[in-house]
């Protein structure tokens, strides 16, 4: 099947309406955008180190005076790296190899707006753009999808660096631009089983040196050469601090994800969950064109196999006195936990097809159509909640009480997408990076789409 353009339902192949499709791909989106929340609330609220090692939060609580919930610590820590931990970010990265096949198809066919690039075949000769007003026409040029990828891709990169230097070193951004940058845009062009055999050489070269790279700080651990727990307490006086406080101590780390893991790892990890979404969406999986049955199955077998996995890789871990199990969990627990990932997507996908929970997926579409906005809505609220220049409740708010906030959050979210996208067509965060790449305002307001739901940038 050539780009997932002809589902197959029960093995019978039929259309399927393209908006159906481009919703299954915003509902996955916001479960992701919401869920990635999870493990990023920790990395927001408390020092590093606690994103793999609940006992310092305690560290950290007691440095400040305040009492120490262990055990709840110890559940919501493991509550995270079972559900949360890395099954979100297989997700996103899924999801964006299923943009280049998005984005491509806006250069291959008939006549294309010239400003936009948006299809407009079926339409009027002298009818106006639905998606920017434009009334010129061109016909499409893969040439200038490329340009305009990497262009996107730039912006992408600009974006991420602002938001890691200005608020947040636990930024996701870069490290996808980075690998946007790279292959991502011409590895479409293959078949899915060979996107697949692809994907899986790049994701297991990177998580090998991932682990290589662990295996050396523990080593370095152990023989005194270097303290993970020392960076503990720095970091609450840091961040309970100022503005400049923040940003210094964020430097070290940013310098270290940019010269060392991306180049060693995550470039490839993340290449390789792309060449996964590409290949999934050619095959009709994430864009909803396979059959109910299909999603029930990948869900149930998902969602069960992927648990029990993960919580055997956990027990195995702690069981076998391994020195800072949550540190290498923090290498494999993606690998480990792919079949939770595909099992949430069907998940989603499978609610769509029955029709259920419809304000549930509503909900989850509208987040997901403002997935930059929303990032960055997250980053704003936990850095003004978390850090000293804001509310001051660093090294705070333990569990469960963190999962209370997370929850208000997501909450933000959801109230913040719906109300927007009545009015607008795009994220705030969205229709800058559209206005960035092609060069020009795109219309902003409702009123000046003609017809159907707000856009996916």
């Amino acid at each position: 099947m050539a780009d997932g353009m002809t589902p197959r339902v029960s093995g019978v192949p039929r259309p399927v309406d393209a908006r159906s499709r481009v919703e299954s791909l915003d509902v996955i989106r916001g479960f992701a955008l919401l869920g990635i929340l999870g493990p990023n609330i920790i990395a927001f609220a408390w020092p590093q180190m606690a994103m793999y090692e609940p006992g310092a939060m305690g560290q950290a609580a007691e440095y400040l005076g305040r009492g120490v919930n262990a055990a709840a610590n110890q559940i919501g820590h493991t509550i995270v790296e079972v559900f949360f931990f890395g099954k979100m970010m297989l997700l996103f990265s899924l999801l964006f190899g299923a943009g280049v096949v998005m984005y491509a198809r806006k250069f291959e066919g008939g006549p294309r707006c010239r400003k936009c690039k948006h299809d407009l075949t079926g339409l009027d000769d002298r009818a106006a753009c639905p998606e920017c007003g434009s009334r010129k026409r061109a016909r499409a040029n893969l040439a200038d999808g490329a340009g305009l990828w990497y262009m996107r891709s730039a912006w992408l990169l600009v974006f991420g660096l602002l938001h890691a230097f200005g608020l947040w070193y636990g930024d996701i951004l870069v490290w996808y631009a980075v690998a946007a940058l790279g292959m991502t845009w011409w590895i479409r062009r293959l078949e899915p089983m060979a996107l697949m055999v692809l994907g899986g050489a790049m994701y297991l070269g990177g998580v090998i040196m991932m682990l290589l790279f662990m295996i050396i700080g523990l080593v370095a651990q152990e023989h005194g050469h270097h303290d993970f727990s020392a960076t503990v307490i720095p970091e609450v006086v840091a961040y309970r601090g100022s503005y400049l406080q923040a940003f210094w101590s964020r430097v070290p780390t940013l310098v270290m994800m940019y010269v060392i893991m991306i180049p060693i790892g995550f470039f490839w990890m993340a290449s390789g969950m792309f060449a996964w979404g590409i290949a999934l969406t050619k095959l009709g999986v994430l864009t909803g064109e396979r059959s109910t049955r299909f999603y029930a199955r990948l869900a149930l077998f998902g969602l069960g196999g992927g648990l029990a996995l993960t919580a055997a890789v956990l027990a195995l871990l702690h069981a076998s006195g391994t020195p800072m199990p949550g540190f290498v969990f923090q290498g494999v627990g993606q690998l480990v936990g792919a079949p939770i990932s595909l099992g949430y997507a069907a998940t989603m996908i499978l609610l769509l097809k029955l029709g259920a929970l419809r304000p549930l997926t509503s909900a989850l579409a509208a987040v997901g159509r403002m997935a930059l906005s929303n990032y960055f809505l997250q980053t704003l609220i936990c850095t003004t909640l978390f850090y000293g220049y804001g509310f001051g409740y660093f090294a705070e708010i333990q569990y469960p009480w963190l999962f209370v906030v997370m929850g208000g959050i997501w909450a933000v979210n959801i109230v913040f997408s719906l109300l927007w996208l009545h009015f607008f067509r795009f994220g705030p965060a969205e229709w800058v990076w559209r206005s960035l790449t092609y060069m020009s305002l795109q219309p902003m307001r409702r009123a000046s789409a003609v017809g159907g739901p707000a856009p996916s940038a």
